[in-house]
């Protein structure tokens, strides 16, 4: 087995995982989500799911590894979403 393919994906995948990291420590404070949709981020969640599946169905464990950090990730998004337009809304000063 050659080891530049095992190399090339293990690049790929921390580099996938890396590029969401800014958009979570992003929204870790309240009240930065407004410019993010909440369909997006579902349908994000539900790739990452459905390639980490599929990763380990075909024993391809660095995309499923990869896929299944990546969906925390985006559902870590979607929560701090759902903290600030439902849990924490902004006070409407009227």
């Amino acid at each position: 087995m050659s080891i530049v393919p095992v190399v090339l994906a293990s690049i790929g995948a921390f580099l996938s995982m890396v590029s969401n990291v800014p958009q979570v420590w992003k929204v870790r404070k309240l009240h930065t989500t407004d410019d993010l949709h909440s369909y997006s981020i579902l349908i994000h969640v539900i790739a990452a799911c459905l390639w980490s599946v599929y990763g380990f169905m075909l024993d391809l464990y660095i995309l499923g590894g990869e896929s299944l950090v990546v969906c925390l990730l985006w559902v870590l998004i979607g929560l701090a979403i759902v903290r600030d337009r439902y849990i924490c809304p902004k006070k409407i000063r009227g």
